[in-house]
């Protein structure tokens, strides 16, 4: 199984959000499709190959969001419209800390929830308590575990984590499991794995372990990595153990591994995109209460949107303005030139549905 059928993680299901794709034509912007909001920068784990390593370094500890912000925010989001459009398809928790070690995040869960919002949550899923578990899996329609390894050993190589991090974590995803058939809950439950050069021979194992402990969801997918490292994989170990695992554990409806490589060629090198038409589709918060145009330019100044430390207001009035515009076609674009920010694009997959289908037009999209 990949990324091109049905699953949730093929990327064609965004041509449901088809009024905002001819929005940002005529350089309209309608509400975002996602939020990512960081809730905190801590973190128990010092993942070598995180991409927020080297900032909160450079930034220091980023704080944990303001509790009255986390508390106004759903009633925010479900407030904030145009032309009967919401930015209520998802709110992503998570991020730059591990979300699980935020103190108001099972208010914040619940206020989402009743907000009329989705959600997903991911996290590394070594601190998911009773009760946090409850509301993950309660509230969430996704709870997602960046697991990224196969067994204790490769784990702890590729986590730099507490000595019980592989058990741990393995104990409170069955916890989780168990209290979402206890409540009949539909969330989805799945363990994510990136390809790393320190675990990329244990992605087998770490399917069969998956199914054994009764996850939904294996998301299998590359990692953005120097070209040293890149190097280092043995593309053909990866094919095999991944072709195997579906083999071996794909049960449709039950569980399932899904191999997401179209943002990278076949032997793992990321694919850059020539220009950056989907960044209005998303917005990302970070925990200091910056919002920034850009999913993947995080904390990178030339990209900042809006300062909401005072209200989530400024957010509203800065969106969709000649601000934003600019910040997305003369700073993240160079006035056409494309990006150079040379990071695997979050939304590459959605800039090559809104090349093809509404730049070009080339399925006739009128014609049935």
């Amino acid at each position: 199984m990949d990324a091109n059928q049905i699953n949730p993680f093929n990327h064609i299901k965004a041509l449901s959000f088809a009024k905002r794709f001819d929005g940002i034509i005529n350089d309209h912007y309608y509400p975002p499709v996602v939020v990512n909001l960081d809730v905190t920068g801590k973190c128990q784990y010092a993942c070598g190959h995180c991409h927020h390593r080297s900032k909160q370094i450079k930034l220091h500890q980023m704080p944990d969001l303001d509790p009255t912000l986390a508390r106004t925010f759903p009633h925010f989001m479900k407030s904030w419209e145009e032309d009967g459009e919401h930015p209520v398809a998802c709110c992503i928790v998570g991020s730059k800390g591990d979300a699980l070690l935020y103190p108001q995040l099972p208010d914040l869960l619940r206020n989402l929830h009743f907000a009329g919002i989705d959600i997903g949550l991911v996290s590394n899923g070594y601190g998911l308590t009773p009760k946090l578990a409850d509301y993950a899996v309660h509230y969430c329609k996704f709870y997602g575990v960046s697991v990224d390894a196969g067994t204790a050993e490769a784990y702890k190589r590729v986590h730099n984590c507490p000595n019980d991090g592989w058990l741990q974590m393995n104990k409170n995803t069955m916890d989780a499991v168990l209290r979402a058939e206890e409540m009949g809950s539909s969330c989805d439950i799945g363990w994510k794995f990136l390809i790393l050069p320190q675990s990329y021979d244990t992605l087998y194992e770490g399917c069969r372990v998956a199914k054994e402990l009764g996850i939904r969801w294996v998301q299998i997918r590359p990692a953005d990595l120097p070209e040293d490292e890149r190097r280092t994989i043995d593309i053909n170990v990866v094919n095999e153990q991944v072709a195997r695992a579906v083999s071996d554990f794909n049960e449709p409806g039950i569980f399932e591994v899904v191999n997401i490589k179209n943002k990278f060629t076949p032997d793992l090198k990321k694919i850059l995109p020539a220009y950056c038409y989907m960044t209005p589709l998303t917005v990302t918060i970070t925990s200091d209460a910056l919002a920034w145009a850009c999913v993947d330019r995080r904390c990178d100044a030339p990209t900042l949107l809006a300062d909401c430390k005072k209200s989530w207001q400024a957010l509203k009035d800065v969106w969709g303005t000649d601000k934003h515009i600019r910040i997305v076609k003369d700073v993240i674009n160079r006035g056409g030139q494309g990006p150079d920010c040379n990071i695997r694009c979050s939304s590459y997959c959605y800039d090559e549905l809104f090349r093809l289908f509404f730049l070009r037009d080339n399925f006739d999209r009128t014609l049935i």
